[in-house]
């Protein structure tokens, strides 16, 4: 109950093992600022809430409430919805460690890595508690895929000890992986699974990802000593990541921010920038360049000088109000159609001045303030378009800026409990427009800039709570 209130939102949901009944389970669900409780039943033959609809895993039932397929009630009739699955700590914090993940979608990973020996361990998804080690061979699969053959080996949990079967136990996972990644495991075939390189996972839970920033950061620094040409830290998961294609969708989640990332204005392409403007209902424009930095043009002015009017296509633009603010300008301009002088829309423009122009810059505090204010302004229009995004070629720092965004929103939605992987969020975009986020420290400064908000939320999160618990004790003390 304690950690749903404090770092869960409404609709965030776990399922724990009941003290009252040995092999059910309870459902408690943050309900806007309470918790409530629903009891599971495991019969042994599928799990249901006490009638109803029935399944084969305690996953199914939960998947399938999350859908909406069934509607859950408490007593007094309040709908409850099932929204964000809360994440129990981590039996590992190696990064050989998926958490939540099908065989199916191991299966996929490890395909696209084809490389023999290639190994993670995710949760048992049919028996909560126990894990599987999903290891590629060197065998060809007999299913219609053509693949590699994929072998899932069951590790048990056994009071609080992990084994693969037979004698052997081990303290922890990372004991238990240890030892057969030495010996390699026989399968009931007798055929021999050797483990020879983890898949890495770069999904991390929000509320830790400073402790990732540490480990990345430390792996770094023994590579720098040792090895030049081993990859590690950072650089080894921005260099995984130039590797993928971005062939392979992920799938949207929740109500996803749009955005248009573009390049900066060529003089040829001002005419189409404000056409793109008009006809996508835009409202802010955020610009990471200077027009021109240590002697070269990286964009060309494409709004009129200030009290200022342009004609731009069929179009006219006019510059009423410019000021500066701490590391950006701040523009307001009004644009209307030529034949249509009444039919006016107000543009801010916030062009960002403190990114330099080869690296990043040194810390995030800035731009984080700075995308403050620029959603705090998109959030004032109800009916307005995609925020419009560019610096030079529209997939350096618009890429950087984009993924800080899109992640601080998943974590202003979901809470810091949430899942968090800055990788797969790059694949996403990439998908979309090529090339985004260009070197190692643009990826680096994504992982500083998220674990600086994260830090500022748990700050501000403490101090609203110690105020709420403030409160609460005065109004007891009057009551008395």
């Amino acid at each position: 109950r304690s950690v749903l209130k404090s770092r869960g939102v409404h609709g965030s949901f776990l399922a724990r093992p009941s003290r009252k009944n040995q092999g059910d389970f309870s459902l408690s669900v943050r309900v806007g600022e309470l918790v409530t409780h629903i009891r599971i039943q495991n019969t042994g033959d599928f799990y249901d809430l006490y009638g109803g609809e029935k399944f084969a895993t305690l996953s199914e039932l939960v998947e399938y409430y999350t859908a909406e397929n069934g509607i859950l009630q408490d007593k007094d009739g309040t709908i409850i919805e099932l929204k964000y699955p809360f994440n129990c700590s981590d039996p590992t914090t190696e990064r050989w460690y998926h958490g939540h993940l099908s065989g199916p979608n191991a299966e996929k990973l490890l395909w696209e890595r084809d490389e023999p020996g290639t190994f993670l361990v995710r949760e048992s998804l049919s028996k909560p508690g126990d894990f599987v080690l999903s290891v590629l061979t060197e065998e060809k699969s007999k299913a219609s895929s053509g693949g590699r053959r994929v072998s899932h080996i069951k590790i048990m949990c056994q009071n609080d000890r992990y084994t693969v079967g037979g004698t052997e136990m081990f303290d922890t996972l990372a004991d238990l992986m240890e030892h057969y990644k030495r010996k390699g495991i026989e399968e009931m075939s007798g055929t021999w699974v050797h483990l020879k390189q983890p898949y890495f996972s770069t999904r991390v839970n929000a509320a830790d990802i400073d402790s990732r920033v540490r480990l990345l950061d430390q792996m770094a620094e023994r590579e720098n000593e040792g090895d030049k040409k081993t990859k590690a830290g950072f650089w080894e998961e921005f260099d995984t990541l130039q590797k993928q294609e971005t062939k392979n969708k992920l799938q949207e989640s929740g109500d996803p921010k749009v955005y248009i990332a573009c390049q900066g204005c060529l003089a040829t392409t001002v005419n189409d920038f404000w056409q793109m403007v008009w006809q996508e209902r835009t409202r802010v424009i955020v610009m990471t360049t200077r027009e021109v930095e240590k002697g070269r043009n990286k964009c060309v002015p494409y709004w009129p000088e200030m009290q200022g009017s342009k004609e731009v296509g069929p179009y006219v633009v006019t510059c009423v109000s410019e000021r500066d603010a701490t590391d950006y300008k701040i523009r307001v301009m009004d644009i209307s159609p030529l034949d249509q002088s009444d039919s006016v829309r107000t543009i801010w423009h916030y062009q960002y001045l403190s990114w330099p122009d080869h690296g990043v810059p040194e810390e995030p505090g800035g731009v984080l303030s700075f995308l403050t204010q620029v959603n705090t302004k998109q959030a004032e229009f109800a009916n307005a378009g995609p925020m419009i995004i560019h610096c030079s070629a529209g997939i350096g720092r618009t890429g950087t800026i984009v993924v800080i965004d899109m992640i601080i929103k998943t974590i202003d939605t979901k809470g810091l409990d949430c899942d968090i992987d800055i990788q797969k969020s790059i694949q996403m975009v990439r998908d979309q427009r090529s090339g985004m986020v260009q070197t190692e420290a643009q990826y680096k400064f994504i992982y500083l800039a998220v674990s600086e908000y994260i830090e500022a939320s748990k700050t501000y999160n403490k101090r609203e709570r110690r105020k709420t618990e403030r409160e609460t004790e005065k109004r007891e003390r009057e009551v008395r």
